[in-house]
């Protein structure tokens, strides 16, 4: 049970920021390319993560891959959402 709370509020942690980010590179005018890679990488990246976790509480190629995926879209999402505000 623990670990399924865990998991849960493992996406509540991270899930809000990254679609915030999404949010602002959607305000900036961000190609909707971008808009859509960023969703479904986040998607996958909670969805690895999530699988992961639930199986295991060490390490796991799904908690890896899911954190670097989550990691990757709020920082690519960020760089995005400062170059569109600078641009625009």
């Amino acid at each position: 049970m623990r670990r399924a709370v865990r998991t849960h509020a493992n996406l509540v942690e991270y899930a809000p920021m990254a679609l915030i980010v999404m949010a602002a590179c959607e305000l900036n005018g961000g190609p909707s390319w971008l808009l859509h890679g960023l969703g479904v990488a986040l998607v996958a990246g909670r969805l690895l993560h999530a699988l992961g976790l639930s199986r295991s509480s060490g390490i796991s190629f799904g908690r890896t891959a899911g954190t670097a995926l989550t990691w990757s879209v709020l920082l690519a999402g960020a760089f995005a959402a400062v170059v569109l505000a600078l641009a625009g």
